[in-house]
């Protein structure tokens, strides 16, 4: 997620801004080792991310709020996973889909900072920004 964006979303707030940039860092990770592109180093790293990210100060504090994300996020990657090379159109159109669900942190933690229309007014640029980084100009996934 560009950098004005995040601190948009984040209205200037340090921690969620570190917290996100965290989260981002860890869910690319995530797919790096799904692809399965990554060095036994790389994936140790990863972990040691992992804990780094679950014991953050913005997460401590919003741990509440943050855990059921966490689980419907991964939930949703993992059906993303699972279709991604179906054979039936509907299900690898609906992986392409999911496969953006670690923006739903960035929605939760913009909610968290600055209420509902706070998250609903950096949603749809968001998602916009999440299509573009991951599809060509010919709309296809890249």
């Amino acid at each position: 997620m560009q950098q004005q964006a995040l601190k948009r979303a984040c209205l200037g707030n340090e921690s969620a801004m570190d917290f996100l940039r965290r989260w981002s860092a860890y869910v690319h990770a995530i797919d790096d080792i799904e692809d399965e592109v990554t060095t036994a180093e790389f994936r140790l790293a990863t972990f040691i991310g992992a804990l780094e990210l679950y014991t953050h100060p913005f997460f401590l504090a919003h741990g509440h709020a943050l855990k059921q994300v966490v689980l419907s996020c991964t939930n949703l990657y993992a059906d993303a996973v699972a279709w991604e090379k179906s054979q039936e159109p509907w299900q690898r159109a609906f992986a392409d889909w999911a496969r953006h669900s670690g923006a739903e942190m960035v929605l939760a933690v913009a909610n968290l900072v600055g209420g509902y229309q706070h998250m609903r007014n950096i949603s749809l640029e968001l998602r916009t920004v999440n299509y573009s980084e991951h599809h060509g100009e010919d709309g296809q996934p890249t």
